[in-house]
């Protein structure tokens, strides 16, 4: 059992200590346990008797303070990860696998301190796999395996029992086009149970007691699995941080179809250089609404913006057009049925989605400008069952039948039940964070989904017991190099540690922006639980976060 240097445990309360983006904990005093003699796959094996299916795969200590991660099985690989993983204080690196009841066998990484701070935080996926992610960019807001072991903490991840090189196609037969359910269930959330059911038996095993505290933390598909849990398995973690959550899933997808169908529709693409100058006359109406200009719009600013005020302005592309600023509107506004009805979400006016990361693109093809359609025509391919799919024989009458048939369909994994009532019922923690100008995760299906939540579960007091959603102005998905400040791992979880063992409940978390050329923090901003805005206080310096305020 480790301790701290005066001898004395601190079960009650971790000495929270932050430096940099990722590190939290303070772990200098933590003195390391002999587990060499636990550290072992027979010995292992019988402490885990007890569950089914379960084996383990290796057992050993590690000491060299490196890690060199496996290749990745994806093709692209969405995750590069270092040759080499450094800095790492010594561990007991297990791998376990759980067989389920069709056959599948997900791998489960579980490391666990020698200097343990009597804690478990389980990581998560992203996209549309459930993990591990090995890559090491501090800036961006996702907690790996080795940020959590440097901070003391016992930790673990699993690949739910996919492998397949597939990054989004992977339960789709590829002959047949079948659906595996049984693996789709095991990505949304039976896999991220297991994981914890099995790492906790496995740290008790090795350190003679369960952990004290159980979190989960997770970005994007990472911050889907975590709100997952919330909702199936809500005893499992007494905290979760879902960051950016990709939730929603049956509204997310058609959303992120919709504008390379409008624009294939319409027969007009819109290029770079005029989705940058619709951008920049929205910024130029509403920027400044908060009380300082700062080159983005925050949810004090949001408002909608007429797309036919741009028409005429010249860009490199020609003249915005009507035709132009109509497909900006229904873009802006995101998909409805044609009575009408809304079936998604648009992003909000002043966020750029047409770079390297974001759904509105368009890219030339033998001089012709062709609209990109982004990853979810694979979510039609699993609508239909056919990996042959291809998302330019859709119609929007066509496309709002099968976005009907996926919202029946998928029901079980879409992630998007408002009732957290067990969670709350059960103790547990809810922090919910989301970048305003994300290009790939809606924002306001998150605010959505946390207004549903309130309604759901007892109104905004009740809610806020368990449950709080901070929205950060200006923030980009999963990192903090946007145009405005986000929140890093360390600010997160601090936020997240201090309300789960503490009982104090966060009313402001610092957002930081990091100029990516030096790594260094450019801004800070406060960010308050939603529905509160931040607005300038009117005084001081903007890139300071004491000149700001919150505001309802």
């Amino acid at each position: 059992m480790s301790y701290y240097a005066d001898g004395t445990l601190d079960a009650d309360k971790v000495r929270l200590a932050r430096s940099g983006f990722t590190r939290w904990v303070d772990t200098s005093g933590l003195q390391p346990a002999d587990l060499a003699d636990r550290c072992l796959v027979d010995c292992l094996q019988v402490a885990l008797s007890h569950l089914p299916e379960v084996e383990i795969v290796t057992a050993e200590i590690n000491r060299s303070g490196q890690f060199a991660p496996p290749p990745s099985h994806l093709v692209p690989d969405y995750a590069p990860a270092p040759p080499l993983i450094t800095d790492l204080p010594d561990f007991c690196r297990i791998v376990a696998s759980k067989r389920t009841a069709a056959g599948h066998v997900a791998h489960i990484p579980i490391w666990v301190p020698l200097a343990w701070n009597e804690r478990f935080l389980a990581t998560g996926g992203m996209g549309s796999i459930t993990g591990p992610i090995w890559f090491e960019q501090p800036a961006v807001r996702t907690v790996t395996m080795p940020i959590a072991l440097r901070n003391g903490f016992a930790t673990a991840a699993t690949d739910g029992g996919n492998r397949d090189p597939r990054f989004f196609d992977w339960p789709l037969d590829p002959e047949s086009g079948a659906l595996d359910w049984d693996l789709l269930r095991n990505w949304s959330y039976v896999s991220t149970h297991d994981m914890a059911v099995i790492a906790k038996a496995v740290i008790e095993a090795l350190h003679d007691k369960a952990p004290i505290r159980s979190y989960y933390a997770g970005c994007s598909g990472g911050g889907r699995q975590g709100i997952a849990a919330a909702l199936h398995y809500p005893e499992d973690f007494d905290g979760i941080w879902a960051s950016d959550p990709a939730i929603n899933w049956t509204s997310l997808w058609p959303s992120a179809m919709w504008p390379a169908l409008v624009m294939k529709e319409r027969g007009t693409v819109l290029p770079p250089a005029k989705f940058e100058a619709f951008r920049d006359a929205a910024l130029e109406a509403c920027d400044g609404a908060d009380g300082v200009r700062d080159g983005f719009i925050g949810l004090a600013e949001l408002r909608d913006f007429d797309a036919h005020s741009v028409i005429g302005r010249k860009t490199s592309a020609g003249p915005i057009t009507a035709i132009d600023a109509e497909i900006m509107e229904k873009l802006w506004d995101g998909p409805r049925r044609a009575n009408g009805e809304r079936l998604g979400f648009g992003l909000p006016v002043g966020t750029e989605s047409w770079g390297y990361v974001g759904m509105w693109k368009s890219v030339e093809v033998d001089g012709r400008l062709e609209p990109v359609c982004y990853e979810s025509q694979a979510y039609y391919r699993w609508i239909l069952e056919d990996p042959q799919f291809d998302w330019k024989s859709l119609s929007l009458e066509r496309y709002e039948e099968l976005t009907d048939l996926g919202i029946v369909k998928f029901k079980d994994i879409a992630t998007n039940d408002p009732d957290l009532s067990a969670l709350r019922d059960s103790g547990g923690k809810l922090l919910i964070t989301q970048a305003v100008n994300d290009q790939i995760v809606q924002s306001e299906s998150v605010v959505d989904y946390y207004r549903r939540v309130v309604a759901t579960c007892g109104g905004e007091e009740q809610t806020r017991s368990f449950a709080r959603l901070f929205c950060t102005d200006g923030d980009i998905h999963g990192t903090i190099a946007g145009p405005g400040p986000g929140l890093t791992t360390a600010s997160g979880m601090t936020a997240l540690m201090t309300w789960v063992e503490q009982g104090e409940a966060p009313e402001e978390i610092i957002a930081e922006r990091v100029d990516v050329t030096t790594g260094q923090v450019v801004a800070t901003r406060p960010t308050y639980p939603y529905p509160a805005v931040t607005r300038y206080a009117g005084t001081g310096d903007p890139t300071v976060s004491s000149s700001y305020m919150a505001s309802r």
